[in-house]
């Protein structure tokens, strides 16, 4: 199954610019896999059996590429689930925090891919504001670029399905030796 998080379009070779700012040899888009219901499956297994590991009240997506696991595994696991906005809404209650009361619950932060932390530090601080104890954050990529670290350093431990060397090995029968050689530079120049 492995292999059809290349050939679905998940994960990318080439250049690409981040987020951060990096130009990157790689990309992981986990929203690709909403399109393939056999590897959805697949990645919901690998999400629920890391959350198996933690006990907690509610889980919480991060907009946008957290949300659709946060629902689909808080329905799925019997807890209740919630987003973290990106911004508060101009209207209504304003809230960061949409879908479930975090106040006094412990709480799982859920995102898609992990990088330098900054989206999951912001959430950490939006879901402790609420009121909510924060146990873990779970990712099913951790790109190795100093993102667990980063989030770790708030008092909060991340979990991930896979690290991103451990995820190119796996990869590695499937993508030609010039992808892999980049990557594998790129993780040791910007990875932690």
């Amino acid at each position: 199954m492995i292999h059809r998080l290349i050939s679905s379009g998940v994960v990318k070779f080439g250049s690409f610019k981040l987020s951060s700012g990096l130009e990157s040899p790689f990309y992981v888009d986990l929203r690709r896999v909403m399109g393939d219901p056999e590897l959805f499956q697949w990645v919901v297994e690998r999400y629920a059996s890391t959350l198996s590991k933690l006990s907690f009240d509610v889980i919480v997506g991060i907009a946008t590429g957290g949300i659709p696991y946060a629902s689909t595994l808080g329905y799925l696991m019997k807890k209740p689930f919630g987003y973290v906005r990106i911004e508060a809404k101009e209207h209504g209650l304003r809230k960061r925090v949409e879908g479930v009361d975090v106040a006094g619950k412990r709480v799982v932060i859920l995102d898609d891919v992990i990088t330098t932390g900054g989206s999951v530090a912001a959430a950490l601080n939006v879901v402790k504001s609420e009121g909510g104890v924060v146990v873990g954050v779970v990712a099913f990529l951790d790109r190795e670029q100093c993102g667990a670290r980063t989030v770790s350093s708030m008092g909060v431990e991340v979990y991930s399905v896979f690290k991103m060397r451990e995820l190119l090995s796996q990869l590695k029968p499937h993508i030609d030796e010039l992808q892999y050689e980049l990557v594998v530079s790129y993780l040791q120049k910007w990875g932690c």
